[in-house]
C-alpha cells in the first residue's frame, strides 16, 4: 500500500469518530427542567436553568413574577420585525410583561423583580447562556413584579438598560393587559 493510500485510509477511519463526537456533544442538553414547563431564569450567563429547554408559551403560563415563556402575550403584536424590546402591564396587578427577541435556546430574559428609584422602574435583562445558541429570532416574554408603591393607573417610565427607556401607559380596565411600549427601531 502506497503512502497516499495509507493517508486516505487514516482520514476515512477518523471521520466517523469526529462526526460521532460532534453529534454527541450537540445532543446532550444537560437541562433539569421538564419539557413544556414554564421557566424562571436569571439573566446571568451562569443561569442554572437549561437554555435548551423549551419554555412554555407565555399564553399558557401562570402569571407570576419570574415566569418566562416563549412567544408574545395574547393580543400583542410588535410594530415591526426589528426585534426591539417592549414593556406593558400584564392583566394581573403588580406585574409587567417584558418582551425581548433572540435565540430560542439562549433567550434574553428579565430579572423577576423591578426596582424603583426616582420615579423610574429599572428592569435588568440579559442572556441566559453564553452559547451555543440557535440562529433563530423569536420573542420571549418575562413576567416582572413591580414594587407595591408604583401607581399602575398613571404612566410609568421603565429603564431596560442599554439606553432603552420606555413610557408605559396604564391599563384601560382592571383585569386587562395594558398597551405595550416598544423601543424605537435601531438604526
Amino acid at each position: 500500500m502506497g503512502l497516499e493510500a495509507v493517508r486516505r485510509a487514516a482520514a476515512a477511519s477518523i471521520l466517523p469518530v469526529v462526526v460521532t463526537a460532534t453529534v454527541c456533544s450537540c445532543a446532550s442538553s444537560g437541562g433539569s427542567e421538564p419539557e413544556g414547563e414554564p421557566t424562571s431564569r436569571s439573566p446571568s450567563p451562569t443561569a442554572s436553568a437549561s437554555a435548551s429547554a423549551s419554555p412554555q408559551a407565555i399564553q399558557d403560563a401562570v402569571l407570576e413574577a419570574g415566569v418566562t415563556g416563549s412567544g408574545l402575550p395574547e393580543g400583542v403584536t410588535p410594530p415591526d420585525d426589528s426585534g426591539s424590546p417592549g414593556v406593558g402591564w400584564a392583566p394581573d396587578d403588580g406585574l409587567l410583561y417584558v418582551v425581548t427577541f433572540g435565540s430560542s435556546t439562549c433567550p434574553i430574559v428579565a430579572e423577576p423583580e423591578a426596582t424603583l428609584a426616582g420615579g423610574t422602574l429599572t428592569v435588568k435583562v440579559g442572556a441566559t447562556s453564553t452559547g451555543p445558541c440557535t440562529m433563530d429570532f423569536v420573542p420571549t416574554t418575562s413576567v416582572v413584579g413591580v414594587p407595591a408603591d408604583v401607581d399602575e393607573n398613571a404612566p410609568v417610565t421603565v429603564d431596560l438598560g442599554d439606553q432603552v427607556v420606555l413610557d408605559v401607559q396604564p391599563r384601560s380596565a382592571a383585569g386587562s393587559a395594558g398597551p405595550m411600549a416598544w423601543a424605537p427601531t435601531p438604526g
